[in-house]
């Protein structure tokens, strides 16, 4: 018996397609629904229970599922490592970098045939798939190759809503543009739309919808008003520009400062998702992403995450001025703590000998001493580790993905503490000896605080989005 499946277009990037999808997968939970993305772009990847490599969104998804992330969830991710280069992903494997023409025009044409194929093996076999489309599903140069959006739904008849994002205003013109580049088949598969991060009186837009309803025949199946309440994982690093949590940080009491700097190529940022959720709950805990060296003035604690280039970061650091304030906050005494590509600008160098990154060496912070060499071979795996810090001594979980090679898997010095690991901070009891370091009593769990965050959301989409309508569309 074949699947039910139901996918979701944007009419953009960062239109909310991955949070919508993520509501709704809540919302049928009880049918075991299937997240799936062809094609993912991002930088926060994620290792799935069978080793491979994915986009972290579609290994969120599975969590709103309740199902083990697995990478044929998203066959293709690129990771982009520098301006026109990009990491292709497949199946969870890396198979090199490319050059931006090279993947459109030579690679991807073969890539689409073999997703069509695992497509059709994976409706086969689930009962319920969610499939979530990249960027804008109008994109007329990129149609012939496309294997994402509208292509996929021609392709296995799939039913789509069509999600557009109205703060960044032109949702008209966006919609009504995007149903005039369709092909009649597609119009045929098109069943409705939703109208995210509406801030203000959705009254406004009803002479609006009215018109888009007559002018395309789709109805109009929700309105989701912004919610700056709810704390979700942001997909890529767009939503770091998003203003959030403002009245709790004026209200902000003596605690703990905690500031991840936002590089070029962060990646997998998802890590700091828990400081995110413990800063919400608890207002001795200020966590944020400073984006200028001057923001890191004043914390307590601050984070070189991973990246998907160090050279550049690296390079991004001196130039900007991090660099140097990041020194004097270490001899000032305050915490640094490196993850992956964060842990490897610590060392004294960093060599590339293979060009994965740039041909050459660099030199690091110089905190730890040592060479970090890049290795041909991708490091991906799981394990568990026992650290000591000055805040935590006992046995960690978490993630490799690098091509830094060295001896060992973490270090701490003093205030200065290190490690390859991802996923450190999904840890409770990590996190929770840092905060009582520095005297903040917090014993709140993860898991939980998720949980509530995902049921707001799922709520505010059943409010405001016809939910009868989509279960009566895709028959269950």
């Amino acid at each position: 018996m074949g699947a039910k499946v139901l996918q979701l277009l944007g009419t953009e990037s960062d239109s909310g397609k991955t949070q919508i999808l993520s509501g709704l997968i809540s919302i049928f939970r009880e049918h075991r629904p299937f997240p799936f993305k062809a094609q993912n772009m991002s930088l926060n990847s994620y290792v799935s229970s069978d080793n491979g490599e994915m986009a972290f969104a579609q290994a969120y998804q599975s969590m709103v599922a309740g199902i083990e992330p697995v990478s044929i969830s998203n066959p293709v991710l690129l990771k982009p490592v520098a301006r026109s280069r990009t990491e292709v992903i497949f199946l969870g494997k890396s198979s090199g970098i490319f050059d931006a023409k090279n993947y459109w025009f030579e690679i991807k044409p073969d890539l689409k045939e073999r997703v069509f194929s695992i497509f059709g093996d994976l409706v086969a076999q689930k009962d319920l798939v969610f499939v979530e489309g990249a960027g804008s599903c109008s994109e007329v140069n990129l149609r012939k190759n496309d294997f994402s959006n509208l292509s996929l739904a021609r392709k296995f008849n799939i039913p789509f809503i069509l999600i557009t994002d109205i703060e960044r205003g032109g949702v008209f013109a966006k919609l009504i543009g995007s149903y005039e580049l369709m092909t009649k088949k597609e119009r045929e598969l098109f069943l409705g739309i939703i109208i995210n991060k509406m801030s203000g009186d959705p009254e406004i837009l009803r002479e609006g919808i009215k018109f888009i309803q007559k002018k395309t025949g789709k109805k109009v199946i929700g309105v989701v008003p912004y919610d700056f309440s709810i704390t979700l994982p942001e997909e890529d690093s767009m939503g770091f520009y998003r203003i959030k949590n403002l009245e709790k940080r004026r209200t902000q009491k003596k605690g703990v400062s905690i500031k991840v700097i936002m590089t070029r190529y962060i990646s997998n940022f998802f890590d700091f998702y828990p400081l995110e959720i413990d800063s919400k709950y608890n207002d001795q805990i200020n966590f944020s992403f400073a984006r200028f060296p001057e923001e890191i003035d004043g914390a307590d604690v601050v984070i070189l995450a991973g990246s998907r280039n160090v050279f550049y970061d690296i390079y991004f650091l001196r130039e900007s001025g991090f660099y140097d304030k990041i020194v004097q906050a270490v001899n000032k005494g305050k915490f640094l703590i490196g993850i992956c590509g964060g842990y490897e600008m610590m060392f004294e160098k960093i060599q590339d000998i293979y060009g994965i990154e740039s041909n050459g060496e660099t030199e690091g912070f110089g905190f730890f001493k040592g060479t970090i060499s890049f290795e041909k071979n991708k490091k991906i795996f799981w394990e568990k580790i026992h650290i000591d810090s000055p805040w935590f001594s006992g046995e960690i979980k978490g993630f490799n993905i690098r091509h830094g090679t060295g001896e060992w898997n973490f270090l701490s010095r003093d205030n200065i503490f290190g490690t390859f690991l991802h996923g450190i901070f999904w840890n409770d009891v990590f996190r929770e000896g840092l905060y009582n370091y520095f005297g903040v009593d917090y014993t709140n769990k993860f898991p939980q605080m998720f949980d509530i965050e995902i049921k707001r959301w799922s709520n505010l989409i059943s409010n405001n989005v016809d939910i009868d309508f989509i279960r009566k569309e895709i028959g269950l």
